[in-house]
């Protein structure tokens, strides 16, 4: 060994005997950042919330109050929320499942009313409406004028003896009437009073004139025409049809009455839906000699039972875009916004989607199936990821109605939904041999294949229970016995750091790179900035020298002496010893002032806090042969000296503190040592 300079920190490698690491890697890594080389600690989280729901917080999700700080939607199960790319929404509405059927709820009913939040939320999707309009069309008969007349801009104007029942707008034919010009096919009339109408007739003015000969008839043929209605809410979601009316035969231009329209919801839904500006929309068919489509005729407000239809066909320009706007599977979960306005979710082995930009509108047409059961969805760019029991699948299209989908021929079996975190460049997920990935280059493989081995791999980590989510780049994760950060490096593969904080719930904000975590009921800012650092663990490979020979010196180059944090922890611990105080008088502890140093429990069974060492410096030990043989407290970068009386060649170090490291030395001698 001679002498060595320890720098260019890395994480651990589980997968490789500790004899056989890289230099500068770790037996085990607690709590550090290797980005620099150096050793540098996560700093402390900062409490920001406490929620209010008892029991194990699985989900988190903030929404925004007026003022900027955030609010924290929280549930005791596993839900997906997504948020809908909706035109200027300012009520910050997001769809959710996991909580019982699927939901929808905005930040005023999520956060009105209690703070179990959220404290309301409507079931997404709209209900289809049980009962048909009922409709009868009004009689008509060939009519018989009693005057005509024309003016000098061609308008002719026909008089009756009693009311017409012609629709503005309707067409006519005229026929038997008197004079020149007036008798015309499919004129379009114009109603000027219940007795008298008016229509376009070329020809020479003329004063009111007695015709009793003259005929109105409506123009066209009999055509078949039947209704139905939809549900449209105040946010503008519109439900598939009604049963279908009636037929009725009939020519363009007769009237209709629509009755029996409904005045609440259907009795058998049992969603709680907001009816406030609910209304009903009416449709009704035009044939053409391709095909008959249903067109809107108008809008009414719920509780409306009524409507009489005089528009003229050529009126009617809406289409019925919700015919097939079915609502969601009430077992669907893992909801997700994909591209173009879709969502995506599943159930069983079925996948889901929303109809494009209609994010309460899921098409029964549009799922597909694949062949396993799914665990998990998510989608890298354009590509959907369907992670299931055995093999993922991989769907690609641009709307739903185009998806094909592709089997993997790789078994990549995802172990736990909670796992499933897209890193940008690929999505991750834990699976039986280790941290799985998919990437539109590579395909799927084990992304952790270099530094964790199937054995390690069920060794170390609990893959049916780990949750996690991205932080800056690097995968989170917390399982039943432990936590990790595994950090991709194309050069060696990646490497883990193991952390000793416990949380159930994440929130990344990508958009100020903040993680949030919750342990307990209270939601923490991890890594805060303006923290101290936290203690790091850190313990080299295991160096195996050809010679026996004794190290007898060492340093350690770290950040010691005027440490930025120390005016942070001192304002820390008069804060901690006031709070430890206060619970200790009022008997507000939780248990026994045991605790452990450092570990994934700060201070078993109690809320009181221990107090943090300022500028403590780092903790050195050496071992040999497997053996602690040394220990001691460095404060500052000097040469120490390190025990005589053995010879070996199996050396190994570790470093413990809240500072950062950037070296250690080692080596026989001190005048070797400064040979490093």
């Amino acid at each position: 060994m001679g002498a060595v300079k320890l720098q260019k920190f890395l994480g651990e490698a589980p997968k490789l005997a500790t004899e056989h690491l890289p230099e500068s890697a770790a037996a085990f890594a607690y709590n550090t950042k290797f980005y620099s080389g150096d050793l540098i600690p996560y700093r402390q989280a900062t409490e920001v919330a406490t929620l209010a729901k008892t029991g194990e917080i699985k989900t988190i999700y903030p929404m925004l109050d007026g003022s900027g700080n955030k609010v924290w939607l929280h549930w005791t199960t596993d839900v997906d929320i997504a948020k809908a790319s909706i035109l200027n929404d300012t009520t910050q509405r997001v769809y959710f499942t996991g909580d019982g059927v699927p939901k929808v709820t905005n930040y005023s009913l999520a956060t009105t009313g209690g703070t179990d939040y959220p404290h309301a939320s409507y079931t997404l999707g709209l209900p289809a409406p049980e009962t048909a309009p009922t409709v009868s069309a009004s009689s008509f008969s060939q009519l018989t004028i009693t005057h005509r007349a024309r003016d000098a801009g061609n308008t002719a104007t026909l008089t009756f003896a009693a009311a017409h029942n012609l629709n503005n707008g309707a067409y006519v034919t005229t026929t038997s009437v008197g004079g020149t010009g007036y008798n015309l096919n499919s004129v379009q009339i114009t109603v000027t009073s219940a007795t008298t109408i008016s229509y376009y007739s070329p020809g020479s003015a003329e004063a009111t004139t007695a015709d009793a000969a003259g005929k109105v008839d409506l123009s066209g043929p009999t055509q078949a025409r039947t209704y139905v209605y939809t549900w449209v809410t105040a946010w503008g979601e519109e439900s598939v049809t009604s049963p279908v009316s009636s037929t009725l035969y009939m020519k363009d231009g007769q009237s209709v009455s629509i009755t029996g329209l409904p005045s609440v919801w259907p009795v058998s839904y049992t969603g709680d839906y907001q009816t406030s500006g609910m209304q009903v929309r009416i449709y009704r068919t035009v044939s053409s000699s391709t095909s008959t489509l249903y067109y809107k005729v108008a809008d009414v407000s719920l509780g409306t039972t009524s409507y009489t239809d005089t528009k003229q066909m050529n009126d009617l320009v809406t289409v019925l875009p919700s015919k097939y706007y079915d609502q969601p599977d009430p077992s669907m979960v893992g909801i997700k916004a994909i591209h173009n306005g879709v969502m995506v979710g599943f159930f069983k082995n079925t996948v889901c989607f929303s109809e494009p930009g209609q994010p309460h509108a899921w098409p029964i047409k549009y799922q597909t199936q694949v062949d396993a059961n799914i665990v998990a969805i998510d989608n890298v760019g354009q590509t959907i990821v369907v992670l299931t029991e055995e093999n993922p699948w991989v769907l690609q299209g641009h709307t739903p109605a185009t998806m094909s989908k592709t089997k993997m021929d790789y078994t990549l079996t995802c172990t736990s939904k909670r796992g499933v975190v897209n890193m940008g460049y690929g999505l991750i997920f834990p699976a039986w041999g280790g941290l799985a990935m998919y990437s539109a280059g590579a395909g799927g493989d084990y992304v952790t294949k270099h530094v964790h081995e199937w054995d390690s791999w069920r060794q170390a980590v609990d893959p049916t229970t780990i949750i996690a989510t991205q932080y800056n780049g690097k995968y989170f994760a917390d399982h039943s016995t432990g936590g990790f950060v595994f950090e991709k490096e194309d050069k060696i593969g990646g490497f883990f750091v193991e952390l000793s904080q416990p949380f159930t719930a994440t929130y990344y904000d990508q958009l100020k790179a903040e993680l949030y975590i919750v342990d307990g009921s209270k939601v923490y800012l991890w890594d805060d900035p303006a923290k101290p650092y936290q203690q790091f663990d850190w313990k080299s490979k295991t160096f195996v020298t050809k010679d026996f020979q004794n190290l007898g010196a060492a340093r350690v180059v770290a950040d010691y002496g005027a440490n930025p944090n120390d005016a942070l922890v001192a304002a820390e611990n008069a804060q901690t010893l006031a709070d430890n105080l206060s619970m200790i008088e009022n008997r507000k502890t939780g248990g026994s002032l045991g605790g452990a140093s450092f570990g994934r429990v700060a201070v078993a069974g109690s809320f009181i806090k221990p107090l943090q060492a300022v500028d403590a410096g780092v903790q050195f030990q050496l071992f040999v042969d497997k053996d602690l043989i040394f220990s001691t407290q460095v404060t500052d970068s000097n040469m120490f000296r390190l025990p005589t009386g053995y010879r070996s060649d199996t050396f190994e170090v570790r470093v413990t503190g809240n500072t950062r490291v950037r070296a250690i030395h080692l080596a026989e001698t001190p005048s070797g040592l400064e040979k490093v």
